[in-house]
């Protein structure tokens, strides 16, 4: 660069402190532009800007710097007014010295650059936005100012240059062929890139610039939703309650505007609903405002649809006079962007409008992320995803007779069979019910088998997948026609898996009683025990019954039920008690095909005379290893937290005798090990007196309301009906 590019003579009077001195200097330079310009010295008119950049907008001193930025406004000024296509062609140059001083550490700098960039956009008017993203770029750098003369500046500067947007973007109106020096598309490239920023200040700023294009454009930025919708959205999270308002309205007016161009654009619908989507999948409590107006988006979407369907269904010529093909043909009319009139024009001489098309194909995209929303904890989501899921089914039900077939929404209800949450499988299972109803049976499985090949996969599964799956059949199950059919097959499989029944069977059992009436679960189960296996396989309900005694004893749960049986005894309510008493003798069928079962029920109960007498019973038979091992297992079993009742009613060896017999017979069956020592241990305390006592028949137990011999003669045939079939069982080995 020639260093003599601009006279020393008039860079001195420019620096002069005389103000005559310094308009001299800047007639001077202007002179000097003119005389290069009209020699078609481009190059050296860019070298008079970067020179005074050089010596002067990027001095440490501010008096240079602010002559520096007063040059260069007198060299645009005389560029605009006679040569504006060379001022077209240094608009950055002239801009950029300016914007670099919007950086400076000194606040009286950043002041002059604002203020002179002002006068800039004043002189250039239109033309200055041929930079306009780069100083949008630094205004949104400062956004952050907090010297209030600086704030004002700024205010005015953005101000002006709204206004020359607004006049290039109505003189391209009225002149389609006029060269349009602000450049939607390439800002609205720039702005989606901004609105992934989480500051506040700046979210303020450009909510301000999307309001004013929206309105300066007529409402008309629905082909560039995709690029903005999303930041816009994630602004509905933000704590400061100005940005999450001024952002709430923005997506409310934008919404206005889907009824109208949706069918303008069938790939912008389509990169809207992928949004929309991503949206209602984001984690975080945070999200769940912007997932709540994306659902309002999505029902929109399929609202207008169904609207089309409707008029269609009414007999009206195919689409072409739906309303919101009316409001478009309308739009059209109205609107001169011939881009849009081609879309639209295409759309107008076809039949499947581009909202059809759109829906059509992303309803399996939609189906999961709504299914999944139908359980989340906020209950508005919940609302507004129940609602969307309900349109959706309507939608489906009107095009079911249009030869479109749905086979692509199945691998998402599958998926949403295996959720966890209640509403979502459960609502799944609705949808899988519709489309069996809607299509034919060798298309889609039927209910049973779909629970068939849940119970398949619940026998190969391990146990995280267990849960989730027990939480499909749970929820399946609330429905009455489809409870026993659920324990029905969780029973057949554990019975071809018996040797992993025991683990999976607990894990199963447990979570049904979590999620079911357990009451409800125990009885269905026992029932069904004895209706099927009872004459078959004594050993299976034997086992079966183990797991639920386990259960009974440990898991709260079962609380209530547990409640239930110790109060056996002393209920006063005399209807209530009859009920606890059905509880305990419809529970006392199937437990006695398990000795330790049985005798675990009877202790819990506080039932010690019948407990004394199943166990006096023993000596009718032969004691083998099995009963002796269950017997151990009871012994640990009266060590665990539910039986401290049990071990406290041995300080009150009067009124329960025959609890005290109880533990002294089953302490007598057992050969001596660690079960034996465990009790003999807890019973050593018990005095001689209190042994004599429970010779005397005066200080009997409670008042006894079951018929305990029909009880005790109905265990000896159970067992004696094991015995016999256990010896089958060998001799068919």
């Amino acid at each position: 660069m020639d260093d003599n590019v601009v006279p020393q003579q008039i860079i001195k009077l420019l620096i002069d402190k005389s103000q005559d001195k310094k308009q001299l200097g800047c007639q001077q330079l202007k002179q000097l532009v003119q005389s290069y310009a009209q020699s078609g010295k481009e190059l050296l008119i860019k070298q008079i800007i970067e020179t005074f950049k050089i010596k002067f907008t990027s001095s440490s001193q501010l008096y240079l710097k602010r002559q520096g930025m007063f040059a260069l406004q007198t060299v645009a000024e005389i560029l605009v007014k006679e040569y504006p296509q060379l001022a077209e062609r240094c608009v950055k140059d002239l801009t950029q010295p300016i914007l670099e001083c919007l950086n400076d550490k000194e606040d009286k700098a950043r002041q002059y650059a604002v203020e002179c960039l002002l006068q800039l956009t004043k002189i250039m008017k239109t033309m200055i936005l041929l930079n306009f993203n780069e100083i949008f770029d630094y205004q949104l750098g400062r956004s952050a100012e907090y010297d209030n003369q600086i704030v004002q500046a700024m205010f005015l500067l953005d101000q002006q240059l709204k206004n020359q947007v607004q006049i290039a973007v109505q003189e391209k109106f009225l002149d389609p062929g006029k060269l349009c020096y602000f450049n939607l598309n390439s800002f609205m490239i720039q702005l989606q890139s901004k609105l992934k920023t989480r500051v506040t200040y700046v979210r303020q700023f450009l909510l301000g610039w999307i309001k004013f294009l929206n309105q300066c454009h007529n409402n008309d930025l629905y082909i560039y939703f995709p690029m903005i919708l999303e930041g816009i959205f994630m602004m509905l999270g933000e704590s400061n309650k100005e940005v999450r308002n001024g952002a709430d309205l923005q997506a409310n007016e934008f919404l206005k505007q889907v009824e109208i161009k949706v069918n303008l654009d069938q790939r912008v619908n389509e990169q809207i609903i992928e949004i929309l989507l991503k949206i209602c999948q984001m984690k975080g409590n945070q999200n769940n405002y912007a997932k709540l107006n994306s659902l309002l988006w999505i029902f929109e979407y399929l609202r207008v649809f169904q609207q089309e369907l409707e008029e269609e269904q009414k007999g009206k010529l195919g689409l072409q006079h739906s309303p919101s093909h009316v409001r478009s043909e309308e739009y059209l009319r109205s609107n001169t962007s011939p881009i849009q009139k081609n879309q639209m024009q295409q759309y107008l001489g076809g039949f499947e409008s581009p909202i059809r098309k759109t829906i059509l194909n992303s309803l399996s995209q939609i189906l999961g992320p709504i299914l999944i929303l139908l359980s989340h904890e906020e209950e508005e989501i919940r609302k507004a995803a129940q609602k969307t899921n309900e349109l959706l089914l309507k939608v489906m039900e009107r095009v079911k007779n249009q030869s479109i077939e749905f086979i692509n929404i199945v691998p998402t209800i599958k998926e949403m069979l295996t959720d966890k949450k209640s509403n979502t499988a459960e609502s799944a299972l609705i949808w899988m019910k519709h489309l069996l109803e809607i299509y034919s049976e060798s298309l889609f499985p039927t209910i049973e088998d779909i629970l068939t090949k849940l119970i398949d996969k619940l026998a190969d599964s391990e146990s995280a997948i267990v849960q989730n799956i027990m939480d499909v059949l749970a929820n399946i199950s609330m429905h009455s026609q489809y409870f026993e059919i659920v324990i029905d097959k969780i029973l057949i499989m554990l019975h071809k898996i018996q040797e992993q029944s025991e683990k999976k069977g607990d894990l199963i059992f447990k979570k049904l009683c979590s999620l079911l009436n357990p009451q409800k679960v125990y009885f269905t189960i026992t029932a069904k025990l004895l209706e099927i296996y009872s004459n078959n396989d004594v050993i299976f309900i034997s086992n079966t019954v183990q797991i639920l005694t386990n259960l009974l004893i440990s898991e709260k749960e079962l609380q209530n039920l547990r409640n239930i049986l110790r109060n056996l005894k002393h209920e006063k309510d005399e209807k209530q008690r009859q009920h606890n008493q059905e509880i305990f003798e419809t529970l006392y069928r199937t437990f006695c095909y398990n000795s330790m079962s049985v005798i675990t029920l009877s202790l819990l109960s506080e039932e010690y005379e019948l407990a004394y007498k199943i166990i006096i019973s023993f000596s009718e038979v032969e004691v083998n290893e099995c009963i002796l091992s269950e017997i151990a297992q009871l012994i640990n079993v009266l060590e665990t937290p539910v039986f401290i009742f049990l071990r406290l009613q041995l300080l009150e060896y009067d009124s329960h005798p025959f609890l005290m017999k109880c533990l002294f017979g089953l302490m007598m069956l057992l050969p001596q090990g660690s079960a034996f020592n465990t009790l003999r241990q807890r019973l050593k305390n018990v005095s001689n007196t209190q042994i004599q006592s429970l010779q005397q028949d005066k200080n009997m137990e409670t008042e006894e309301f079951l018929d305990i011999s029909k009880l005790l003669s109905q265990f000896r045939e159970i067992r004696l009906q094991c015995i016999n079939q256990e010896s089958k069982q060998k001799d068919q080995r």
